[in-house]
């Protein structure tokens, strides 16, 4: 995925112009990526949540948004990130090391981060 890409996709996101089908966890990542290089960690996650909030919104789909696996995945972006790597590349690196859905599951028990609990709030990890 070129910057253009990426950028297209991450503004496509923004203004709820993909189908629900076309934004898969790699894209997720990718958006993840541009919102950490563009400000710092906090920030990073209040426009990921507006924006997945958004458009979870916009396709009518409750209880889409996950507060703390959106938090658990941004911080493995942020802890893999390269910001010296041009964006292609970082989101290249980070889709290639973080394309395990199921990571989330060496941290956290399913019953924890299947709890409504963890859907709306930040819960900290229970297994490792």
């Amino acid at each position: 995925m070129t910057d253009a890409e990426t950028l297209t996709m991450v503004d496509r996101l923004e203004r709820c112009l993909l189908a629900k089908e076309q934004f898969h966890h790699r894209d997720h990542l990718a958006v993840a990526v541009v919102y950490l290089y563009a400000a710092d960690f906090d920030t990073a996650m209040d426009r990921m949540r507006s924006s997945l909030k958004r458009f979870a919104g916009h396709h009518h789909v409750t209880g889409l948004y996950h507060e703390t696996l959106t938090r658990f995945w941004l911080q493995q972006v942020q802890m893999r990130l390269d910001r010296q790597l041009c964006l292609a590349e970082s989101v290249r690196r980070i889709q290639e090391q973080l394309n395990d859905k199921n990571l989330a599951f060496e941290y956290y028990s399913r019953e924890r981060i299947n709890s409504q609990e963890a859907k709306e709030k930040w819960l900290p990890p229970d297994v490792k």
